[in-house]
Parts: structure tokens; C-alpha cells; sequence
């Protein structure tokens, strides 16, 4: 077996369809009251008191393509240092969970909480898989950089294993922050309160509008990534 089949051995065969599945195991074994009631997932602390990830704050680009990056052992990952204008190296352990602060002060909290996720969901699905990788690496430590744009579906024809894992951490993220089990008890509290709302009510805010911002709040998430997962569940038109 070649060293490409090899690792593509280790890439899981996930289904989209499998995504919520997937984020209900994960919840289930990490926080299992985020499947009992809604409630915003407290993402950060899973990955550090559940996952036992360390969580540090780098400029990983220049332009921001890159929000968060996770790594599988011990070694050199390169940073950029916006001060010096330059990429550079820095020593990290394994476990270690990079995320770029402008994650959050150039985007929005909810981003942030998704790139957490995101990287949570690395870990827990592709470990083995870029573990496999320090066989063949050397002085540096394997770590994948998460990038900001999601990967056209409309090529998976031409996907390499890298692609299918990133395909996977997008998918099941959101399904991680925003579980299939609440959503729609979450939803209806919300439509609920709008009604008592007098200047939703008298029509001074949009219903539609004012029902999107709430959910995204109450579930920390970002606005589009809120309006995705009401649409995916046919809550939202």
C-alpha cells in the first residue's frame, strides 16, 4: 500500500446526511444538556476541559484566508507576525489550537465560536489521520490551517483527502453549536417572544429580521451561519 492510500484509508466516509448524526455523538459525550434543552454550546470550554486542547491566539495570514488551525503533535507551524510584516515559525505542542484574533475583531464572536468548533471537530474525526502524517514529516509538527472558503461541492469529483476532511469540519461545526434536537424549540421560544414584542408587533421591525438576530444571538452564532441551518431544517424559507 502506497503512502496516498494509506492515509486515505484513515479519511472517514461521512455521508452529508450523517452530519447531525455526527454532532449528536459528539455533544452526547461532551455536552449532553445541549441536547436536552437549547442552550448556547459552550464550545470553548469543551475543547479545553472535555478535549483537553490548548487555545492560542496567532495571526495565521496576512489577508485573513486563514481563521483557525489545529495541531496533532509537537513542533514548527509558521504564524504571520503583522508587526514585522512576516511569516515566521514558532515552537507549539501537540493539542495546541491556534485561532486568529482577528477571527473576532474583523468578523463576529459567532465566527470564532465556529472556527472552535470547527478545529474541535478535526480533532475528534481526523486525528488518526494527520497523525499518520508525522511519519513522514520532520522537525515539524503536523497541523492543518482551516481555510476561510468552503469547498465548491461542484468539484468533489477532483477533491483530494485534505478536501473531504475540511467538507466534513464545515458540515459539522454549525450542527455542533446549533443541534438538531433544539433548534426548533429554540426557534418557536423566539417566535414566541416576538409576539409580545410591541415594536415587532406594530410592525417597526421586520418579524423576519428581528426573529433571524435573536436566534443567532441566543446560539452565539453568526447571522448567516443561523439563517443556513433554520433554511437546512426547513424552518426558515
Amino acid at each position: 500500500m502506497t503512502r496516498e492510500q494509506y492515509l486515505s484509508s484513515l479519511v472517514p466516509r461521512m455521508y452529508k446526511s450523517q452530519f447531525d448524526d455526527k454532532a449528536s455523538e459528539v455533544l452526547a459525550d461532551l455536552c449532553p444538556e445541549a441536547l436536552e434543552h437549547p442552550m448556547a454550546v459552550p464550545i470553548g470550554q469543551i475543547a479545553t476541559e472535555k478535549l483537553h486542547l490548548k487555545i492560542k491566539e496567532y495571526s495565521l495570514s496576512e489577508d485573513l484566508s486563514i481563521l483557525g488551525q489545529m495541531c496533532f503533535t509537537d513542533g514548527l507551524v509558521e504564524i504571520y507576525d503583522p508587526k514585522e510584516d512576516e511569516y515566521r515559525e514558532i515552537q507549539v505542542e501537540a493539542q495546541t489550537m491556534i485561532i486568529d484574533p482577528n477571527t473576532y475583531l474583523k468578523r463576529n464572536h459567532g465566527c470564532k465560536r465556529n472556527t472552535v468548533a470547527h478545529e474541535c471537530a478535526h480533532w475528534i474525526f481526523h486525528r488518526r489521520y494527520f497523525l499518520a502524517l508525522e511519519a513522514f514529516e520532520k522537525n515539524r509538527a503536523t497541523a492543518y490551517k482551516c481555510p476561510i472558503n468552503p469547498k465548491d461541492e461542484q468539484f468533489k469529483d477532483v477533491w483530494d483527502d485534505i478536501d473531504w476532511l475540511e467538507w466534513q469540519a464545515n458540515g459539522i461545526a454549525p450542527r455542533i453549536l446549533m443541534p438538531r434536537e433544539t433548534v426548533e424549540e429554540a426557534f418557536q421560544m423566539i417566535i414566541d417572544r416576538s409576539k409580545k414584542n410591541p415594536f415587532v408587533s406594530a410592525g417597526f421591525i421586520p418579524k423576519s429580521k428581528w426573529i433571524l438576530e435573536q436566534f443567532a444571538g441566543f446560539y452565539q452564532v453568526s447571522q448567516t451561519s443561523a439563517a443556513i441551518r433554520l433554511t437546512e431544517l426547513g424552518l426558515l424559507s
